[in-house]
């Protein structure tokens, strides 16, 4: 069994069905629905590639994958207070968000919640989002997900809009401004497949502007060094290039006009949201509204 690389809360899952011999009473220990207990036990299991209860009926019984882990959780159970078996709160977070708001809430978050565990998770929405279908998740941090379909209990919310702007060198600037030829393709940073690349690619072919890919790019601290370095246009979050705007090292692109809004959105599965996943959405809007303001 690979017991490493598994969202603790599913351990804690685990723990109380063995506890309490079945998820009706478990469920009611923890505070949340036996179909969502139960979700996170199949995931659990497909996690370790194992069976840890056999079902008849209404009743489980542990198997011996099942009662070793078990064995295993409460001998170290002291030390397991202090992980798996208090509460934690995994996060999975895009780039550019976790770059320039989520410091502050989560320091924020921590004065109220010493007793909470946060893991943080960088990846791309994509993989974000089969990341909390399989349970390995509590929280997605991200852009709205214009282009994704999900399921009834998984909620969606945008918290807040964003202003992004198309920059360049200032350098590069003085020589684009400068081209009236319609038919010349502007040189673009873009990001790989992903949610912010389909924005952009929509944004450009409904304004008819041609362009051409310099480089695509994982990340907006590349992007921002890229933009820097004269190498093309980005289309990135204002707040993150101000000091660059301010130096006059970076200008707004102003040739392109009408340019989309990014946002802030947060994604859970709504059977499975506890007190302090409320509290953590509520303290983020409030950081990124301090900071945007």
């Amino acid at each position: 069994m690979n017991l490493l690389n598994v969202n603790l809360n599913l351990y804690k899952s685990f723990y109380y069905v063995a506890k309490y011999e079945g998820f009706s009473n478990a469920s009611r220990v923890m505070h949340i629905s036996q179909s969502s207990l139960s979700s996170s036990i199949k995931n659990l299991e497909d996690n370790l590639g194992v069976f840890l209860f056999n079902r008849e009926g209404q009743k489980i019984y542990l198997t011996s994958y099942g009662k070793d882990l078990y064995k295993k959780i409460k001998a170290v159970r002291q030390i397991m207070s202090t992980n798996i078996l208090k509460e934690n709160l995994t996060i999975g977070c895009i780039r550019f968000i976790a770059d320039n708001y989520l410091d502050i809430a989560i320091s924020k978050f921590k004065e109220n919640h010493k007793d909470i565990q946060i893991q943080i998770i960088y990846s791309d929405a994509t993989n974000l989002f089969h990341m909390l279908k399989k349970d390995e998740l509590d929280l997605i941090v991200c852009r709205y997900p214009r282009f994704y379909k999900f399921e009834p209990n998984i909620a969606v919310e945008k918290i807040r809009d964003v202003m992004n702007v198309f920059a360049c060198s200032t350098k590069l600037y003085k020589q684009l401004i400068r081209i009236n030829d319609v038919d010349f393709a502007y040189p673009l940073l873009l990001p790989n497949n992903s949610e912010k690349r389909r924005i952009v690619e929509q944004y450009l072919l409904e304004n008819k502007i041609n362009f051409q890919v310099e480089v695509e790019l994982p990340n907006s601290e590349l992007l921002k060094k890229l933009i820097l370095d004269g190498v093309g246009i980005g289309y990135i979050n204002k707040k993150s290039i101000s000091s660059l705007l301010d130096d006059g090292s970076v200008k707004i692109f102003d040739k392109f006009s009408n340019v989309p809004l990014d946002n802030v959105s947060v994604i859970y599965d709504s059977n499975k949201k506890m007190d302090s996943l409320d509290d953590f959405i509520s303290i983020l809007k409030k950081a990124i509204g301090d900071i945007e303001n």
